[in-house]
């Protein structure tokens, strides 16, 4: 298994505390908590844990294609997007996997669960990780299955979803995975908003927006007859009658609430990054999204600090685990305003007693 944040009743339990005596700033979660209204849809209709889900969870797979104004043939609904994360790399199992790195870990577990040979595409640490699309022009190769991160976890850094969509659109012999996980958080336009293209698979999660990771919801797009292929692949059931109900009210009532976080995003981050690089030892990653990726220098290393901090119960991420970089980087993710200078002044405090040492 992959390591990932945001672990969270495992780390209460270690600590022998409550999840809520904890501050978990290592997953990229909504910054204002799970959007307002989906628990009492869910509590209204608690009843229906009694039915079976929709089998191909139909009702929820119109409404979101109705929303982007697609084809309801062209979407899935899934058990998040990890489940199509995996799924996909064994229909391409005859491609190789290109990475570019560093990203989000799961991507490499399902190319080696799914036997494809993978090859990373490292971005400049110099350059802070800026999207190279003339390095990926040189690298790429018919059939290679490309995975691509935007806005990118952990680095934030984002590319714009226009450009993308011309060189993807611009290589038809190359498949590629593009996963928009964090780009409600952000003022960018989806590649949703062009048509839809052959060798294109695009994931959307409501896990993190909306914040419900816990119930597991995740949307494909792609060509029908890329569909087609998957649904002849899928398990029935593949999303629970609790998932279903939360996201045909989500698509219906949250739109408020989304550009609410988006304007919180666009207001918090300038400031709490500004904070953030004038600590001792800390370098700030450029990004945009709703986590920020830091480069530590000196005495520090990202472990030690994970456990300082969570000393003072605040969960931090170390990124060991991301290729590409090592014991020096951590990341954090936003939270309301109180929280996040709660964290700035632990962080603070851990930071100058190490560098008295």
């Amino acid at each position: 298994m992959s390591i990932h944040g945001g672990n969270i009743v495992a780390t209460a339990r270690e600590l022998g505390c409550s999840v809520n005596d904890l501050v978990d700033m290592s997953s990229n979660l909504t910054p204002l908590g799970t959007a307002p209204g989906v628990q009492e849809a869910l509590v209204a209709t608690f009843d229906q844990i009694a039915y079976l889900p929709e089998t191909a969870s139909s009702t929820l797979v119109d409404s979101f294609a109705r929303r982007y104004g697609l084809q309801p043939a062209m979407v899935l609904a899934g058990n998040g997007t990890t489940e199509f994360i995996f799924a996909l790399p064994r229909l391409f199992n005859h491609c190789r996997g290109l990475i570019v790195t560093p990203t989000y870990s799961d991507y490499r577990l399902a190319c080696q669960w799914a036997g494809l040979n993978a090859l990373d595409l490292p971005l400049d640490p110099a350059h802070g990780f800026a999207f190279d699309f003339d390095k990926l022009k040189e690298n790429i190769q018919a059939d290679d299955f490309v995975f691509i991160c935007n806005p990118n976890n952990p680095t934030g850094g984002m590319i714009s979803s226009e450009e993308l969509y011309n060189f993807i659109k611009d290589h038809p012999d190359t498949f590629f995975l593009v996963d928009e996980s964090y780009l409600p958080f952000v003022p960018e336009k989806s590649i949703l908003d062009f048509p839809v293209l052959d060798n294109l698979f695009l994931l959307s999660s409501f896990s993190k927006i909306y914040g419900i990771p816990g119930l597991r919801l995740g949307f494909l797009v792609s060509s029908e007859k890329n569909i087609k292929l998957l649904q002849g692949q899928s398990k029935p059931w593949g999303v629970n009658r609790p998932a279903q109900i939360a996201g045909e009210y989500l698509i219906d009532h949250a739109d408020d609430y989304v550009a609410e976080v988006r304007d919180f995003v666009a207001r918090e981050r300038p400031g709490f990054t500004t904070r953030l690089a004038s600590l001792p030892g800390i370098e700030v990653v450029p990004g945009v999204a709703n986590f920020i990726l830091c480069h530590l220098q000196g005495n520090f290393n990202a472990e030690d600090l994970r456990l300082k901090m969570l000393s003072q119960r605040i969960m931090i991420r170390n990124c060991a685990s991301f290729a590409g970089l090592d014991n020096r980087y951590f990341r954090l993710s936003l939270k309301d305003r109180s929280t996040n200078d709660y964290c700035l002044r632990e962080l603070t405090a851990v930071l100058e007693d190490k560098s008295c040492e």
